[in-house]
């Protein structure tokens, strides 16, 4: 049905998929998704419901519910047009995920930040602790989030019908945190490997329409600033490095990132 950098999607019987990771694939990120997605399911919000882990043919997977559905971002290259309110959907849509509490979620959004940003390539010992010091002033929350929230993880049936999907990086922490990344990915974010060029050329044309619609809905909903977003951009641009991004995103984000250590002490 559909491939990704990670996994291949099957058919697997009367409305059931199988998410099938390529071979060498982290087992205990293949069982984080599974435990997590089960996790959310039972939160009660409209994702596919995990069935079982599974082998074949020496690759693990996992069995989903088939939730039928055209990514959001496929209906934006192909309905411009609506783009607006497409984006005020993807922001709803993330509001909502936020409202709900994650406090029993053993996954801890700046523990992860911390562990990736030691990973990250390109910065020194020096950049890192001064970022991780950072992270560590900003404010806590136990909310849930998705951790890798864009256009291409919504999927959309009829009039009002949306389901976030891909929840391998779910976590609790900070909502702001979590908009931070997505604001990024919109930013900077690489498209997958395979996209055809004249889609990416509408993605890449609409890229800041589809980002300032999508924040200030978002904020709107929130009640909240951007000034409150804006000290997450650091550390989640930081951590992002350890993502094996291609080198055009790395660069982009290097030069973020140490224009930013030069404002905070």
């Amino acid at each position: 049905m559909g491939q990704g950098r990670t996994a291949d999607i099957y058919v697997a019987g009367d409305n059931k998929v199988l998410k099938l990771y390529k071979k060498g694939f982290s087992l205990e990120a293949i069982h984080e998704e599974y435990w997590v997605s089960n996790y959310v399911y039972d939160l009660g919000l409209h994702v596919p419901r995990p069935f079982e882990l599974v082998e074949e043919e020496g690759r693990q997977g996992i069995v989903f519910e088939r939730v039928p559905g055209t990514s959001l971002l496929h209906l934006m290259t192909q309905r411009p047009l609506q783009i607006k309110r497409f984006s005020r959907t993807l922001a709803a849509l993330h509001h909502h995920v936020h409202s709900h509490s994650a406090a029993d979620l053993g996954r801890d959004h700046k523990e992860i930040l911390t562990h990736n940003i030691k990973s990250a390539p390109f910065l020194t010992d020096a950049e890192k602790s001064k970022i991780i010091h950072h992270l560590q002033s900003l404010p806590e929350d136990r909310k849930l989030c998705h951790g890798d929230y864009h256009p291409d993880n919504v999927l959309v049936s009829g009039q009002n019908n949306s389901c976030v999907i891909d929840w391998m990086t779910g976590m609790a922490g900070h909502p702001l945190g979590d908009l931070a990344r997505s604001v990024l990915l919109l930013t900077y974010g690489s498209l997958p490997e395979g996209t055809p060029k004249t889609k990416g050329l509408l993605i890449n044309f609409f890229r800041k329409r589809i980002k300032k619609e999508y924040v200030s809905h978002y904020l709107k909903l929130a009640s909240k600033d951007y000034a409150e977003v804006d000290p997450w951009i650091l550390p989640v641009a930081a951590a992002r490095l350890s993502d094996g991004i291609p080198d055009e995103e790395k660069n982009a984000l290097l030069l973020e990132i140490r224009a930013r250590l030069k404002t905070i002490s």
